[in-house]
């Protein structure tokens, strides 16, 4: 993730948001922190910062949550928002859908997840493939056999029809391999394909760490419906 992304972090108590904004730094994001939403209005309308998108606690009034992003998107159009903290009720989840705020990093949430959601925010997904995403992040240690050898990586992302592997050892496009991973106390083997490697000097997807994503070969349906299950349930975790 390029160093250049700004990122407006409202906060409502700047002590609970020390670690969140640590996490954003070394993930290669430059918080600009502020301290209530008539401040982040302020400093959007300054034009100072070229934000990528908005992180706002998710217990913020939602008709003032409203009106703010309303009058910061008359001046940055194309501003993704992110709510974190405790998961809300529905009626305050309805307030941030009404203010297209769809996406969310509730407590509990590791580092993994963090970068997966940041990800989406600053790669331009609107709402529409949001809400059609099948993608889950995943941190779990995989297994890579191919070629007679066996390599390490660690599962980042989960569809149900492939996965991207964090590794820099990735192999070549093309590359016949299987995996084995575990999830949620399921172990899984599953055959696939390299659809495509991302590697220093050809970063083919610069918003990924380094590593190769796979395309599954045709799975059996315990096993389609297992990754399913998974992947639905994840995903419910990731939006307002």
């Amino acid at each position: 993730m390029s160093a250049s992304h700004f990122i407006l972090l409202i906060e409502s108590d700047p002590t609970q948001t020390d670690t969140l904004a640590t996490q954003l730094v070394r993930l290669g994001v430059e918080p600009i922190r502020v301290a209530d939403l008539a401040e982040a209005v302020d400093t959007v309308k300054s034009k100072q910062y070229a934000f990528a998108a908005v992180l706002l606690p998710a217990d913020l009034p939602g008709k003032l949550v409203r009106k703010a992003m309303k009058s910061m998107r008359r001046r940055e159009p194309v501003l993704p928002a992110m709510a974190y903290g405790k998961e809300p009720d529905g009626v305050a989840r309805r307030y941030l859908h009404q203010s297209d705020v769809l996406l969310a990093l509730w407590e509990g949430y590791d580092e993994g997840m963090l970068r997966f959601q940041l990800n989406r925010l600053v790669s331009g997904e609107n709402h529409t493939l949001v809400r059609g995403s099948r993608r889950a992040p995943v941190h779990t240690p995989a297994r890579i056999l191919v070629g007679g050898r066996e390599k390490t990586g660690t599962l980042y992302s989960l569809s149900e029809g492939g996965c991207f592997i964090e590794s820099p050892r990735a192999s070549m496009d093309g590359a016949e391999l299987r995996l084995l991973f575990i999830l949620e106390e399921r172990p899984f083997e599953i055959e696939g394909i390299v659809a495509f490697s991302n590697v220093p000097g050809n970063l083919q997807r610069p918003n990924l760490p380094l590593g190769m994503g796979i395309r599954f070969n045709e799975l059996d349906d315990a096993t389609e419906k297992s990754l399913a299950a998974f992947i639905q349930k994840r995903i419910s975790d990731l939006e307002v």
